[in-house]
């Protein structure tokens, strides 16, 4: 189980009644938000004397956080007007998301921008909720499977370019998952080639160039 806050410790007379207490601390309604570890158990003593109270670690876990992200994305998919089937899977420091319907072309958008942005605001949701640093994959009807070949062939084109002038090609800016793809298949398909990002989001873009030993020039 991820940790997703810092685990506090909690007292009391019997685990039914302290985990009531971790669940109004963390404000959630389920146990099922929460993971925790009894570091001490309770005893009744003898005549009172020796009496110990119950002690757990408690924090919360992937689940709250698969929980706040499922409710986000709904409150921002109900403007789209579309019936929207939500999958989410948290995975060490990945989450992965999955929507599915009948009509999602408005969520994609052209060339998949709201679908980066819809990805951007999700990435800036979460790790605002952590501090740990989680990588957000955002994919609509296996959008991303069919936007990959349609990169492919954009890298390929732009190194052929890269190739003949013997120098650089700028690609249009795109999503950090686009210029993943491009960066991965000059690497390799082109050993006479190397890619850089440059820029600032959401204007960062690829820039392919002829390199010797990997130093570039231009």
């Amino acid at each position: 189980m991820l940790k997703i806050e810092q685990k506090k410790v909690f007292e009391g007379n019997d685990l039914e009644t302290t985990l009531e207490k971790v669940r109004e601390d963390f404000k959630v309604q389920s146990n099922e938000e929460i993971s925790y570890k009894i570091i001490q158990e309770p005893s009744k003593g003898f005549l009172g004397i020796g009496k110990k109270p119950i002690i757990l670690e408690a924090y919360l876990n992937e689940q709250y956080l698969i929980n706040r992200v499922n409710e986000f994305l709904e409150s921002i998919l109900y403007y789209f007007e579309e019936e929207v089937d939500i999958k989410i899977k948290c995975h060490n420091k990945t989450i992965t998301i999955y929507l599915e319907g009948e009509s999602l072309g408005k969520i994609i958008g052209k060339q998949g921008r709201n679908l980066g942005a819809l990805q951007h605001l999700v990435m800036i949701y979460v790790n605002r909720m952590t501090d740990t640093k989680f990588d957000v994959r955002l994919d609509v009807g296996e959008y991303r499977k069919k936007r990959k070949k349609n990169l492919e062939l954009i890298a390929e084109q732009a190194a052929k370019r890269a190739i003949i002038t013997n120098t650089k090609v700028e690609l249009s800016p795109m999503f950090a998952f686009e210029r993943k793809a491009i960066h991965e298949y000059i690497k390799n398909n082109y050993p006479k080639l190397a890619s850089v990002s440059v820029g600032l989001e959401p204007y960062r873009k690829v820039v392919i160039y002829p390199s010797r030993n990997g130093k570039r020039r231009y």
